[in-house]
């Protein structure tokens, strides 16, 4: 069977997503997609039937092998590389953790060459953008990163300038931050996103006045100076209760960036609300413009 080239075009209609979230390993990587229009799309684009839905109420799991396709693109920290989808295998609703069906989709890198500079190690966190073809070039590199004291120091003033920023009375900062993306409070991180000594920084920082305690989160892009602080995600604050947010509002922590093409920048967030943690999400957002790129849940896990 010969796919068109239209193959993942179900990934570019409309409320659809144009990228998925994944891991590498070995020669492939492996991205997901939950949702049922999404898997019903390109089920149908593969195989020419309609019934995925009813498939899957009997069977767990349906794979399909793809024997030509066009090349999409795969974003790590190595930069872009190209990559061929080879698989699509369809998990039923519950099986992946995930209410919803989940797409899984296999793609491979070229054998080792010139086209594979830019192809991950095993086992990293992957963005694959579906309707991009890879660019030319050789990818661009992150600058070095910030040692562990500079790092914290930038944490904290980026979190005490949060405080400053939004609205509420004046507070103070409870604790100074550790670098620790695992920690919910008082905790952020920092990624270094190009030769232009900008980084990435997440936090999660307490601060009160009086008894009461507050938590800001929030993500920004800066200079180690904040001369050119940029929120990717504006930061907010939250009454805690019992050193929790009473409310479906979520924490974020910086996981991670990749490099794509013309200079984007992705970052890798989770974003955790403390009282609903089914709704937690992993999200890739570029750090331009604040989109969200790509979207999973975090608990998704497919065997």
């Amino acid at each position: 069977m010969v796919i068109a080239a239209g193959l993942l075009a179900a990934a570019c209609v409309s409320n659809q997503p144009h990228a998925a979230l994944g891991w590498s390993l070995g020669g492939e990587a492996h991205v997901f997609v939950t949702g049922e229009r999404f898997a019903r799309d390109l089920y149908h684009e593969l195989t020419g039937a309609d019934h995925l839905a009813d498939s899957l109420r009997h069977r767990a799991l349906l794979a399909v092998a793809v024997p030509t396709s066009r090349t999409t693109t795969v974003l790590s920290s190595n930069g872009a590389a190209p990559a061929r989808l080879t698989l699509a295998r369809f998990h039923g609703p519950g099986r992946c953790g995930a209410a919803d069906i989940v797409t899984e989709l296999v793609l491979a890198f070229p054998p080792v060459g010139s086209a594979s500079h830019a192809a991950p190690p095993s086992h990293v966190s992957v963005v694959a953008l579906l309707d991009a073809a890879p660019p030319a070039g050789a990818p661009e590199t992150s600058g070095p990163p910030l040692g562990y004291a500079p790092s914290r120091e930038l944490v904290t003033r980026v979190a005490d300038r949060a405080e400053a920023e939004t609205r509420g009375p004046p507070l103070g900062r409870l604790h100074r931050p550790v670098l620790d993306a695992d920690q919910a409070a008082d905790a952020g991180e920092v990624i270094a996103l190009g030769k232009d000594s900008r980084y990435a920084v997440g936090f999660r920082v307490t601060f009160a006045a009086s008894a009461d305690t507050t938590l800001i989160t929030g993500v920004a892009t800066t200079d180690t100076l904040l001369r050119a602080l940029r929120w990717v995600i504006p930061p907010r604050r939250f009454a805690l209760r019992n050193g929790m947010i009473a409310f479906p509002k979520p924490r974020y922590s910086l996981r991670g960036a990749v490099s794509g093409p013309r200079g984007m920048r992705l970052l890798l967030l989770d974003e955790i609300p403390d009282v609903s943690a089914y709704d937690a999400r992993a999200m890739a957002v570029d750090a331009a413009t604040g989109r969200v790129v790509a979207v999973q849940p975090l608990a998704l896990r497919c065997p």
